[in-house]
Parts: C-alpha cells; structure tokens; sequence
C-alpha cells in the first residue's frame, strides 16, 4: 500500500499524490531517523501542516476482541485458582512442609489468578457495551446510506468540482471532501473517524462500479 512521507496517511493502492500534501506517495516508509530529518523541509514545500487522520474502529470488531480477551482471562484465572487450591490443600505436593514460603507463593499466585478473573469480568462488560455501541452504528450507517441513495448522486457530487483531465487519485479527494460536507451539513456531531469509513465505503458503489 501507498504511504504519504509527510503526514504518514495510507493509501489505497492506484492513488499516487497525497491529497493533503500534494507530494507523491511512496510504497514504504523510510527510517524514523530519516524521515524526521526530511520532515521538516517536505512541510515548507507544502506550505502547511498535514491534516489529521481520524482513524476508525469497528465497534463489533472490538467488542469481539474483549470477548475473546474476556474469556481466555476466565480459562487461565479459574483454572490457575483452581491449581493453586490443591497446592495449597496438599492435593498436589509441591512443598515438602507447610512453612511461610508454601504460603507465601500460594498467596502470590492465588491473588494473581483472582486478577485474571477480575479483568476477564471487565473485558466482558466492555464487550457488552461495545456490542450496544455497535448497533448504534449500524443504525446510523443505514440511515446515511438510506439519505445519500435519496439525496447523493454520482452526477451531482461531480458537477463543477473538477476539469475533466484531473487525474482520477484527485477526483477521488475532491469527490469524498464534497461527499463529507454534505453529510457534515445534515448529520451534525457525527464521528469523524466513522464518516470517513462511510464515505469511503460509499464511494466504492457509486464510482468504482461504473
């Protein structure tokens, strides 16, 4: 994947010039060493700070990851306990006599396992959450697309926008700068890290399949 050297933005393979900072986009990324060092004198010939990147993560995708976090810190934290019960209770023979270092490392360990068990139960309540957040999103997401099949048209986010020899990696900026506006306009507050997933997952069925 293309990289900008500037901003560090990713993108999409066949777009070729950074839409923020107008400087050709390379396939890796050089040294931090490096990189700094050229940095500074990229910027002055773009005349101006990079613009932010709002990164998005799907709240499904993360609630899954909690869950499955949730779980494992339940398997080892219960099954650990359990172990270190019959340690304690000479089921298992590890010490020979049941002096201060028998209770000492039963203790330690007990108390490690019942903070397994602890963060299993807040992953499990941050999956929760995250799943109500996600289906917020997916309401959200239907309601966008429901309002640009309505009121977006390929035809009308092109018209005046750009000359027709314009390289297609500049069309796709504009198009999406223009498709974010309007959006912007009737869904106030909306995450921008989100309205751009959207809209570029938008994109993708109104030009790419033309």
């Amino acid at each position: 994947m293309p990289w900008c050297p500037v901003c560090r933005n990713e993108y999409r393979e066949g777009i070729k010039v950074c839409a923020d900072c107008h400087v050709e986009l390379v396939d890796h990324l050089e040294d931090e060493d490096k990189q700094s060092a050229e940095l500074d004198e990229m910027q002055e010939t773009v005349g101006e700070e990079p613009a932010i990147y709002h990164a998005y993560q799907n709240s499904a995708v993360r609630a899954e990851d909690n869950r499955v976090s949730a779980y494992t810190l339940f398997f080892v934290g219960i099954l650990g306990f359990a172990l270190d019960l019959l340690v304690f209770t000479d089921v298992i023979t590890l010490f020979h006599n049941n002096g201060t270092t028998k209770y000492l490392v039963c203790g330690v360990m007990g108390a490690l396992f019942i903070l397994f068990i602890v963060f299993g139960v807040v992953s499990m309540r941050a999956s929760r959450v995250l799943l109500i957040q996600a289906q917020s999103e997916d309401s959200l997401m239907s309601e966008l697309t429901k309002w640009c099949g309505d009121n977006l048209s390929a035809e009308q986010i092109d018209e005046g926008l750009f000359d027709e020899d314009m390289p297609e990696e500049q069309k796709y900026f504009k198009r999406t700068d223009r498709m974010k506006e309007l959006i912007n306009d009737k869904f106030m507050n909306l995450d921008q890290g989100f309205l751009e997933h959207f809209v570029d997952e938008y994109y993708q069925g109104m030009f790419e399949q033309e």
